[in-house]
């Protein structure tokens, strides 16, 4: 069984500024798993792939990460360099 995040984990918002500050000065490859374990170190255990993955996805929709999933079996973000909205 695995852990959830708790009921009064951080709103979508909270996490979104954490990504997106943690990204921009960190750049590198941004994969679920690493967006996982930023998350468990700021708001504690639990179960973060379901968070991770959409505000991935959400910083992609914000043009501030670019997707890179060329290679069927990987799938991971970059920071453009172009910026986007904040």
């Amino acid at each position: 069984m695995t852990e959830q995040p708790p009921v009064t984990g951080p709103a979508p918002a909270r996490r979104l500024s954490l990504l997106r500050r943690t990204a921009s000065e960190w750049f590198g490859e941004w994969t679920t798993r690493r967006v996982q374990h930023l998350y468990i170190a700021h708001f504690g255990p639990g179960d973060w792939r379901r968070a991770a993955r959409s505000d991935l996805a959400e910083l992609h929709r914000q043009h501030l990460l670019i997707l890179h999933d060329e290679d069927s079996g990987r799938r991971f973000y970059t920071v453009n360099s172009y910026g986007g909205t904040q």
